[in-house]
């Protein structure tokens, strides 16, 4: 017998059975294809993102010009400039973490493939995971060791942090194509 609300009811050995309609929430094969074609194109930006410049800020009695891109400051302390050697950190924090952020891209791709997750979040999760690495790493530098000047200068000897703009500006972008 059906009843008005679209159940089944039916007589089994003396019992009601009652039955609903089922929604399948899983994604389906075309769906899931679809987001590895969508996939296979996209990809996350890492690092320091275009546009991003320093701002002005007093830290005691010392200003920090604004202007400067952060690409610039990173560079300079990436490789090393005039005066400025060379604290590798975002080449250090990938090469020191092959394992961790192979698995991470590993298990992103299983929840797509499974349909736990889209490109899109996946490769967010993978993005904000990397600049957590980024970041870790540039806390993590100590050597090597600012200069006497610089440590009169900042107040500090940790090199890579005086203002905090750099670490607060790793960034990822997603690009989905």
């Amino acid at each position: 017998m059906v009843m008005e609300d679209g159940a089944l009811e039916e007589l089994v050995t003396g019992a009601v059975v009652v039955a609903s309609p089922v929604k399948d929430k899983r994604k389906s094969f075309d769906e899931i294809t679809a987001e590895l074609e969508l996939l296979a194109d996209s990809y996350v930006k890492i690092g320091f993102q275009d546009g991003d410049v320093t701002r002005s800020e007093v830290k005691g009695n010392r200003r920090k010009k604004a202007g400067m891109s952060q690409a610039e400051i990173a560079a300079q302390n990436e490789f090393g400039a005039k005066g400025v050697p060379a604290r590798p950190f975002m080449s250090t924090s990938f090469d020191e973490n092959r394992a961790r952020i192979s698995t991470a891209i590993n298990r992103e791709y299983e929840d797509i493939v499974s349909g736990k997750s889209d490109t899109r979040r996946s490769l967010n999760r993978l993005g904000l995971f990397m600049v957590k690495l980024i970041q870790q790493k540039i806390l993590s530098i100590h050597t090597p060791p600012n200069s006497p000047r610089t440590i009169k200068m900042k107040g500090s000897s940790k090199p890579l942090i005086d203002f905090g703009q750099m670490f607060a500006s790793v960034r990822h972008v997603t690009v989905i194509k």
